[in-house]
């Protein structure tokens, strides 16, 4: 038997430490037995039911995913869905609170903001400051269109967008006709053919190309032409008769005529070249500078006024009706082309004008202030030399500067804010005031979006046009190049010329646009604008908003004019388009528009804005309303305005065409019908009713499901927006030959002999070629265009309800 051998372990016999060891594992005992008792076993307990429950649930959803279909593909798809609401959920919490709005479609491409919340930043991110900084900058060089100084500016521009956020940034170069003045009395003269005097060219004393007097698109003199002075006032068709009644003879005379009064300068070289004058010296404006006891007279102002025939066409005079930024299009010559002018033109100082006005004499007829305006004489003294020896470029460069911020919902909408850029010289109040003011939107939108994570609805564009004074080159050629696209995109255009030239608030713009615009006007306050002469306008109230101070210098009225007539880039957006336009400014103060004179130091010295407080006011009026116009789920066009204010142009063209058979002085006279017009302004106000249901009942909608929109209302909500557009296209001529190319708009635009500024006699921004031929005494065809914007219309109104 084996025996086994137990080794005795070496227990250590201390009473202390067997005494612990038991007391060690009693109390572990205990505690694991307390633990699981009031932890581990409620738990359990807890557990055990929603476990068997989660496997209940598990086996039905197994069970009804395999009665669906394939159990790998209907988990995916449910997993799909789940993330989707996660992400969902996720983005709604992180986007800025602040200024969130109404969803855009449940899972669309956005947000629509709090306008509201938006607007009130405004005014606390404009900076005074860095305007007048920018006003003083660009008036520091002439930049007369395709010069380096233009081109410098235009690169300005373009970093500042770049420097500021916008992404998307052209520098369009174009091909354009300019002329610029030589620097050389040998090529350019006016002088009395004695010898007894000889006219200043120039500005200042200064013999460079910018202070050199010439007009924009004129014609040069082959050689040296001769002819006795006559003064024909205006160069109205009435100034003409006027002469031809006194037996004044204007063959082979050069002209002396006044800039301004009811005609265009191209107008007038069109008259007078029908009377086989010579050639045209314009006299300049006097004009005063400075403010109370600072105050000063300049009468060697030269004002250079484009004479490219913009009421035929605007744009290059090369290329009426077409585009030419290739440079490689076919270019009419220049006597085949309708848009230029056939005499040699000049502009002279108004202290030069009058010096040769003087040796008149008291022959001829006699105009107002006691001005005789001479007769054909073979008296030296009376009879004047001229020269004009301009260079022309027949295609020359000019650069548009286009910016972007891309809409994140209909982002092929936009709405277009233009400001000319180039200048006669300096020009501080006529280009760069609006330059300013469009610069400072820029960074206000830019910075919205950086802060506030905001991207508008629809797109915003902000456009530098080039070569406005010549015969705005730069903006109509940059439509004619791109017309279908801007005719479906382009649903507003706001211009900034001559932003800030006095205290008046002055407001024009398409009636869609009047409410909107005045509610606007309501938001923004006003410091103290005082109307040079108007005492009913002083107010020190602080208070007083921008849409009291409007109606106190309308009178009481808060009626918006519609009569955009002036030679500004709006004319092509409006005319070939027919794009829905605004212009906004202060205005008041008669300065020396297109001339050296036009600088920082008579805007400093004149104390036209020098805390730029109007500048700051105007540009958080645009920034509200372009605001408003982008970010608004359905474009803020106003129908029951419109088809308001269509009723009173209708009687404003009724009226002028009682005037126009009133003074042909006919036997017969002809009978215009107007009922097919009336019927079409019904219709249309009807459909303006379904839309404004539409609007409120989507409205109601809106707020009724938590500001949450269906896709699908959604998209019936964007393709209102469309049909808002396309309205407006309608109203385009489709003729192939256009007795003016550049003027295609049935409904809105300019006839061609409006006056050349907004006189308040009529309605002239309404029924063009309804008033041209009116003005033709072609009472036949009158009543064909009435009769074609009738059908057009309800046309256009029958498809807008139908949709």
């Amino acid at each position: 038997m084996e025996q086994f051998e137990i080794d005795d372990f070496d227990y250590d016999a201390s009473p202390h430490k067997e005494g612990f060891l038991k007391r060690a594992s009693f109390f572990t005992k205990k505690f694991a037995t307390a633990f699981s008792n009031r932890v581990i076993d409620p738990v359990t307990n807890l557990i055990d039911p929603i476990y068997e429950g989660l496997s209940f649930v598990n086996s039905q959803y197994e069970r009804s995913i395999l009665k669906i279909g394939n159990p790998l593909v209907v988990k995916r798809l449910v997993y799909v869905a789940f993330m989707v609401a996660v992400f969902y959920l996720v983005t709604r919490q992180t986007v800025n609170e602040s200024i969130n709005g109404t969803s855009g479609g449940a899972f669309s491409s956005g947000k629509f903001y709090d306008i509201d919340k938006l607007s009130n930043i405004i005014e606390d991110h404009i900076d005074p400051k860095s305007m007048k900084e920018h006003l003083e900058y660009f008036s520091s060089m002439p930049h007369v269109a395709g010069t380096s100084g233009d081109l410098a500016l235009s690169k300005y521009i373009e970093t500042f967008m770049k420097n500021n956020g916008i992404q998307k940034i052209q520098n369009v170069e174009l091909r354009s006709y300019l002329n610029y003045p030589a620097a050389s009395k040998a090529k350019t003269i006016v002088k009395v053919s004695d010898g007894s005097f000889e006219a200043t060219l120039n500005e200042m004393d200064i013999m460079e190309m910018e202070y050199i007097g010439f007009n924009p698109n004129a014609l040069n003199t082959d050689t040296e032409v001769e002819g006795h002075m006559v003064y024909a006032n205006y160069g109205t068709e009435k100034d003409f008769n006027d002469l031809a009644d006194a037996n004044v003879v204007l063959k082979d005379s050069i002209l002396l005529i006044k800039y301004g009064g009811s005609l265009p300068e191209a107008n007038k070289i069109e008259l007078a070249k029908k009377k086989q004058v010579k050639a045209i010296l314009f006299i300049s404006h006097k004009f005063t500078t400075g403010k109370d006891d600072d105050k000063q007279d300049i009468d060697t102002v030269i004002e250079r006024h484009n004479v490219g025939n913009g009421r035929y066409s605007t744009g290059d005079v090369l290329t009426p009706g077409w585009a030419s930024e290739d440079g490689y299009v076919s270019r009419l010559l220049w006597f085949k082309s309708e848009s230029t002018p056939k005499l040699p033109t000049i502009p002279l100082s108004y202290k030069d004008g009058q010096e040769l006005l003087s040796r008149l004499g008291n022959t001829g007829f006699k105009f107002e202030h006691d001005i005789y305006s001479g007769d054909k004489t073979d008296d030296v003294s009376k009879r004047i030399k001229v020269r004009i020896g301009n260079n022309h470029k027949d295609t020359h460069q000019i650069w548009n500067v286009v910016g972007s911020i891309l809409g994140r919902e209909q982002n092929e909408k936009s709405v277009i804010i233009g400001s000319a850029r180039d200048s006669s010289c300096f020009g501080t109040m006529s280009s760069n005031s609006g330059s300013v003011v469009m610069l400072e939107l820029i960074k206000l939108f830019t910075t919205m979006q950086r802060k506030f994570n905001w991207t508008p609805a629809r797109t915003i564009t902000f456009v530098s046009f080039d070569a406005t004074n010549y015969n705005l080159a730069g903006s109509t050629e940059w439509i004619e190049d791109r017309k279908k696209t801007l005719q479906e995109q382009g649903y507003t255009y706001i211009d900034l010329s001559d932003a800030v030239a006095g205290d008046d608030l002055t407001i024009k713009a398409n009636p869609f646009l009047h409410d909107i615009i005045k509610e606007c006007l309501k938001s923004v306050g006003s410091s103290t604008i005082q109307a040079r002469g108007n005492k009913k306008l002083q107010h020190k109230d602080k208070s007083l908003s921008l849409h009291e101070l409007f109606k106190l210098k309308n009178k009481g009225s808060d009626r918006i004019s519609n009569n955009m007539i002036e030679e500004k880039n709006y004319v092509p957006f409006i005319n070939l388009l027919n794009v829905p336009s605004v212009e906004i400014k202060f205005e008041g103060y008669s300065y020396p528009k297109h001339s050296c004179y036009d600088n920082f130091e008579h805007f400093e010295k004149s104390k036209i804005d020098p805390s730029m407080k109007k500048h700051s006011q105007l540009v958080e009026l645009l920034a509200k309303l372009i605001l408003n116009l982008a970010e608004q789920a359905v474009i803020p066009f106003k129908f029951g305005e419109f088809v308001d204010r269509l009723n009173e142009y209708q009687g404003d063209l009724e009226k002028y065409i009682n005037e126009a058979i009133r003074t042909d002085g006919k036997a017969n006279e002809p009978v215009m019908h107007f009922e097919k017009l009336t019927k079409s302004f019904n219709t249309l106000r009807e459909s303006a009713n379904l839309f404004d249901e539409w609007t409120d009942s989507w409205k109601k909608f809106i707020v009724q499901s938590a500001e949450m929109e269906p896709s699908i209302l959604a998209m019936k909500r964007w393709r209102w927006n469309d049909c808002l557009v396309e309205f407006n296209e309608q109203f385009i001529s489709k003729d192939m030959q256009h007795p003016r190319p550049g003027y295609l708009n049935l409904l809105f635009g300019i006839p061609y002999n409006a006056p050349p500024t907004d006189n308040g006699h009529y309605q002239w921004n309404t029924f063009p070629a309804v008033r041209d031929y009116v003005d033709q005494k072609d009472w036949g065809r009158a009543q064909f265009e009435i009769d074609r914007l009738a059908n057009i219309m309800e046309l256009a109104a029958t498809q807008f309800a139908a949709y």
